[in-house]
């Protein structure tokens, strides 16, 4: 089954840019202050993230933050984002996220404003053209203004395109009537199939029972087999919900046009240094734990 509407370019170049830029935002995920939060407002490391991807929506309630970034589950959410407003606001918290984000690429990539300028104002453009409607976090970060230096307009824009994604992913996933974990289980498993006994949905808050429930639910309906692995009809089911993803990212691959290989070939560099940054950040912290 083919979703209308999508093609082999839209869903080639929007799941590429979403990789790419995922990377270069990842440096919310493994620079120093994702591990001590943001001191200087008072907030725990998960106050610090969750609050710090919710805070483009204002002081929106954790229960809100927890609909919105599912299939995380609601109770890894909720807590922490009530927790960042009863010690700071959405200003500063949105502050402290781009400086220290843009620090870290910085030095850890590193990017420099005068390389970045160029993908800067292609990914500005790109996010520019797609429209809000239906993707209320991708809105509320296109709310906000622009970093005055290209690193943090080209990070902003990384956050944009992945928040997009997201939010199309959720409207994908949801329209399909399936629950949180279930997208999570049906995910990892799309992803892989070298080991289907293992999950990270227990890394996003969900427990066992839920976790078990979900996959038999799977099995009764086709899309898993006794081992837990797709099946076809699982495999093909998980990929329509993809492509429902991508079609809703087509107005950004059109705003690329033929610049797209430019764009990939100038911040490819920077997402691989960028999680080599965070390798060698692991390698440290797991060595200093050992020792």
């Amino acid at each position: 089954m083919t979703v209308a509407g999508w093609t082999p370019r839209v869903s080639e170049v929007s799941r590429r840019l979403r990789a790419r830029a995922d990377a270069i935002l990842a440096a919310v995920w493994f620079m120093p202050e994702a591990a001590t939060g943001y001191v200087e407002l008072g907030l725990s490391p998960a106050a610090s993230s969750m609050g710090g991807r919710a805070a483009c929506l204002g002081r929106v309630p954790g229960a809100v933050a927890a609909a919105l970034f599912a299939p995380i589950r609601a109770e890894h959410v909720a807590p922490p984002v009530d927790e960042a407003w009863r010690s700071t606001e959405p200003a500063p918290l949105l502050d402290a996220r781009r400086r220290a984000a843009v620090a870290f690429l910085e030095a850890g990539a590193p990017v420099d404003a005068a390389a970045a300028a160029r993908p800067a104002e292609l990914l500005r453009r790109a996010v520019e053209a797609a429209p809000t409607a239906g993707h209320p976090v991708f809105a509320g970060l296109r709310s906000l203004p622009w970093p005055d230096d290209p690193v943090g307009i080209l990070w902003r824009a990384c956050d944009m395109v992945r928040e997009r994604r997201g939010d199309s992913h959720r409207n994908a996933w949801t329209a399909a009537g399936l629950a949180p974990v279930e997208i999570q289980l049906l995910t990892e498993r799309w992803r892989s199939s070298t080991n289907p006994g293992s999950t990270t949905a227990a890394a996003m808050g969900y427990p066992t029972d839920e976790i078990l429930t979900a996959l038999e639910g799977f099995r009764v309906s086709g899309l898993v087999d006794a081992s837990s692995s797709l099946t076809i009809a699982g495999r093909a089911y998980r990929e329509v919900i993809e492509q429902v993803t991508d079609v809703q990212q087509a107005a950004l691959v059109a705003a690329l046009g033929d610049d797209v290989d430019e764009l990939f070939g100038a911040i490819e560099p920077w997402s691989r240094a960028v999680v080599d940054a965070a390798m060698r950040q692991m390698d440290t912290t797991k060595g200093d734990a050992d020792g």
